[in-house]
């Protein structure tokens, strides 16, 4: 199956899996994805910061697997690893658990970091116009949506990240970011539970200004009432959604993001697979 080769208005996944590049976004100007290639895993995409397309800003979301110590030879220090699996890890992330309260890089605690982030906000969800294989019952829509994020005492972690030396992949694998992590809740639920999701996801700070999170909704499915086989029109070639994820960026006690989706376009031969903004939310976020 091809993957598709995206516009600057899809989310960048070279951005979000700064060390795990494995999606393309899909372009939501057209009925049809470029089937171009998108050269290597870690420039896919244009990491622009605009809230319309990559809720994420200009900081990567890096990915952490707690007590995955595999790297290219197994007699290495133990560690957390991200990134691509072939060759080796392109990072080795070694987390530290550590206190609410407790002093971190970033110039504050976690709990000061997380002051003006918590609680419930009441904002829009707006689908996009495009592409013209969206459904009409959802292009344009706007709903209206009530997000919050929450800390309920979860594991805090702070994580260095750095180069594996021994990373065999193709490709520069992009960089390798020390921040702090935080286990937090996440509701998105909309007026009329199209989407009813309280999730748990993982608040990443990569400096003291701004955090990001990735809430992952399908897998397994959603909780609301919106059925992801609704989002596209019914005609050939057949556009399936496999996957869809909140993505969320603060800058400040501000909150945007997009609503994501993964889909796959007609067949296994001869189709191709993408990975883009469906939908946004929230305030506008800076580049």
């Amino acid at each position: 199956m091809i993957k598709a080769n995206l516009s600057p208005m899809a989310l960048s996944l070279a951005v979000l899996f700064a060390c795990n590049p494995d999606k393309n976004p899909i372009d939501s100007t057209t009925d049809e994805p470029s089937t171009e290639s998108s050269g290597t895993d870690s420039t896919a995409g244009d990491p622009t910061g605009d809230p319309s397309g990559d809720p994420t800003g200009d900081e990567p979301i890096a990915t952490t697997t707690e007590g995955d110590t595999s790297t290219s030879d197994p007699t290495e220090g133990s560690g957390d690893t991200t990134g691509p699996v072939d060759g080796g890890p392109a990072c080795i992330d070694t987390p530290t658990v550590i206190a609410v309260d407790a002093d971190t890089p970033l110039g504050n605690t976690a709990q000061g970091l997380l002051a003006d982030k918590l609680g419930p906000r009441s904002t829009l969800l707006t689908f996009a116009e495009e592409p013209l294989t969206l459904a009409d019952a959802w292009r344009g829509v706007t709903l209206p949506l009530s997000v919050e994020l929450r800390y309920e005492g979860g594991e805090i972690r702070w994580v260095d990240s750095e180069m594996n030396p021994e990373y065999g992949g193709e490709g520069f694998p992009g960089e390798c970011l020390d921040r702090l992590e935080v286990d937090v809740g996440f509701d998105f639920v909309t007026e009329g539970l199209e989407f009813d999701e309280h999730r748990d996801g993982v608040l990443q700070f990569f400096d003291a200004e701004s955090a990001q999170l990735r809430v992952e909704l399908l897998p397994p499915g959603l909780n609301g009432s919106l059925d992801p086989a609704s989002l596209y029109k019914d005609e050939e070639p057949q556009w399936i959604v496999t996957g869809i994820e909140i993505g969320a960026t603060f800058q400040g006690a501000a909150l945007g993001g997009s609503l994501l989706n993964e889909v796959k376009v007609g067949d296994d031969e001869e189709g191709f697979a993408g990975f883009g903004s469906v939908a946004w939310w929230g305030d506008p976020i800076d580049p």
